[in-house]
């Protein structure tokens, strides 16, 4: 199943309240695999990063992501490096 990001939760996601509220609404989905698409987000802080990756490693859901610009990019890897060494 395809989420678009961007036109759910906006183009800025920055709190990490709304990364643990994809995830939780992801798990709530009998659906088992979600691509997650970043085409329309510009922006996300690395507290949104952090958190979506540590509710991602939590969930039983297959979650991967696609889309994202080379700017999110550099912040998602570094978020995803401290979540999953």
């Amino acid at each position: 199943m395809l989420i678009n990001v961007g036109a759910e939760f906006g183009t800025h996601l920055e709190s990490s309240e709304i990364a643990i509220e994809l995830v939780d609404i992801l798990n709530k989905i009998p659906e088992e695999n979600f691509i997650i698409d970043f085409k329309d987000v510009m922006f996300v802080t690395m507290n949104y990063a952090q958190a979506y990756y540590t509710a991602k490693l939590d969930s039983p859901k297959n979650i991967s992501e696609i889309n994202i610009s080379e700017e999110i990019s550099v912040i998602m890897g570094a978020a995803d490096e401290a979540c999953n060494p």
